[in-house]
């Protein structure tokens, strides 16, 4: 999938649907490091980028202060004994790149979530000793990726694209890794 031909929008867009997908990961790793403050700061931060895309963000004020917020929430898997802290960690890239993209509109970091997404599940599957093409995980996405590139292209509003992709992205609270936390 070569996302480099999207526009700003749809891969900022592409960026925090891969990043809403992977926050129950964040969520879990929180849990188990018993910091649930930082998942709610998390939640809160994705929050403001979803209401930037739907162009609902009442102010830009703030914007560049959660660069300073995220740094703090990015664990280094080093300080951490489970392999928890690498997908904890890709959720926080994953925001720090939306972030990064509502300050910078050169930035365009779609298939580099895209290729992180997806290298991090090939580990996952290494350590299970499981091959990715007899993976539902794999399969389903292969499919979500599918459906997100064609929301963020279809000829509809940002706002009803929006709308549309942050249910479609939060997977009945499923990530990528199949790991599920309850709110």
């Amino acid at each position: 999938m070569n996302l480099d031909s999207l526009n700003h929008w749809q891969q900022l867009s592409f960026c925090a649907a891969i990043c809403e997908r992977s926050l129950p990961n964040f969520h879990l790793f929180c849990e188990l490091e018993e910091r649930p403050e930082q998942y709610q700061q998390a939640r809160k931060i994705l929050n403001k980028v979803w209401e930037y895309l739907r162009g609902q963000l009442s102010s830009m004020k703030n914007i560049e202060k959660q660069l300073e917020v995220l740094n703090e929430l990015v664990p280094d898997p080093a300080q951490h004994d489970h392999f928890g802290a690498y997908p904890a960690m890709d959720s926080m890239i994953a925001l720090q790149s939306c972030i990064q993209g509502i300050l910078d509109d050169s930035i365009d970091d779609a298939q580099a979530m895209h290729t992180m997404t997806q290298q991090r599940l090939l580990e996952v599957f290494a350590l299970q000793q499981q091959d990715k093409d007899d993976s539902e995980l794999w399969a389903r996405q292969l499919n979500f990726e599918q459906e997100v590139v064609d929301l963020v292209c279809a000829q509809i509003s940002h706002a009803d694209a929006i709308k549309k992709l942050i249910p479609l992205s939060r997977d009945n609270g499923v990530s990528q890794l199949g790991i599920c936390i309850e709110d």
